[in-house]
């Protein structure tokens, strides 16, 4: 027993060395890449220099300032003569909320789903592993296509689609650790207490799991918000008069050649949303001990 508690008190202490370590560079720029998106979507309609669907047909395709602009418009307007600073500032706050609302979905459904199989176990697991395996091996962009064909577009019908994007991957991480859970000594004694199932699990196991839960959700978040930016640049996303960052670059195709900061400014945004959140997300599983590998 001294051994197993030696044991523990070690690994308390590199756990903590973990947390203590300072990110490198990389990372420390992508945090604060990172911090400021968020930063920059949440302040974006009170710092946006005009109403992003303000139009302007005399003022159509200016160039931004580093392309031989003024400060009118420092990144342009685009063919219909809106400020594409307003407009960036504007889907941005889109894109973002929509990825994370759909991320929070995910994680959500999937981590019920993972907890009923490994509470149940028997034909209710085994019928939901067949799913979870079933959902893994389709394309998730020819789901996502099938059903907004289907049923037809509206943002809330486009957020609930994408949150059905990962939720196998969250369902087998919350089904393992839940299963390995239930063999530890503070489950058998809470059962031996007569503690209910759902008190036991929302109280005492949930918690102790949220650590790898939001690891994954980080590393889902990149994933979700490209595959916005690949729905609204078809179409089938976000539409007008609301804006994003892939309805950007889809309405700017035509305009590559003699336009091309419409298409670089929202791509650029992409990269560095998708690139930054992808970079903390390795960053938190290393704090954590990389348990959300499953």
């Amino acid at each position: 027993m001294a051994r197993d508690m030696a044991a523990e008190i070690s690994g308390l202490r590199i756990e903590r060395r973990l947390w203590q370590r300072k990110p490198d560079l990389l990372t420390m720029l992508a945090l604060l890449c990172l911090a400021s998106t968020v930063l920059i979507a949440i302040l974006g309609p009170w710092i946006a220099p005009a109403d992003f669907n303000d139009q302007n047909l005399l003022a159509r395709l200016k160039p931004p300032l580093f392309a031989d602009g003024t400060t009118t418009h420092l990144l342009g307007t685009d063919e219909l003569g809106r400020d594409v600073l307003s407009r960036l500032l504007y889907a941005l706050r889109i894109s973002l909320g929509v990825g994370l609302l759909g991320t929070a979905i995910g994680a959500v459904f999937g981590s019920l789903l993972g907890v009923l199989a490994a509470h149940r176990g028997g034909l209710v697991e085994e019928a939901l592993l067949l799913i979870i395996d079933f959902q893994a091996a389709i394309p998730f962009m020819l789901f996502a296509l099938a059903a907004l064909a289907l049923f037809g577009n509206s943002l809330l019908l486009f957020t609930i689609v994408l949150g059905l994007y990962g939720w196998e991957t969250y369902a087998r991480l919350v089904r393992s650790m839940v299963l390995s859970a239930q063999g530890q000594i503070y489950v058998e004694a809470l059962r031996g207490l007569g503690f209910h199932p759902l008190r036991i699990y929302c109280l005492h196991v949930l918690p102790n799991i949220v650590g790898p839960l939001l690891v994954q959700t980080t590393m889902s978040l990149p994933g979700i918000i490209l595959l916005e930016s690949s729905l609204s640049f078809l179409g089938l996303g976000i539409q007008p008069p609301l804006a994003s960052l892939g309805l950007m670059i889809g309405q700017s195709r035509l305009y590559m050649e003699t336009a091309w900061w419409l298409t670089l400014v929202p791509g650029l945004a992409i990269f560095l949303t998708a690139w930054s959140t992808a970079i903390a997300g390795d960053w938190l599983r290393d704090r954590v001990g990389g348990k959300a590998s499953f």
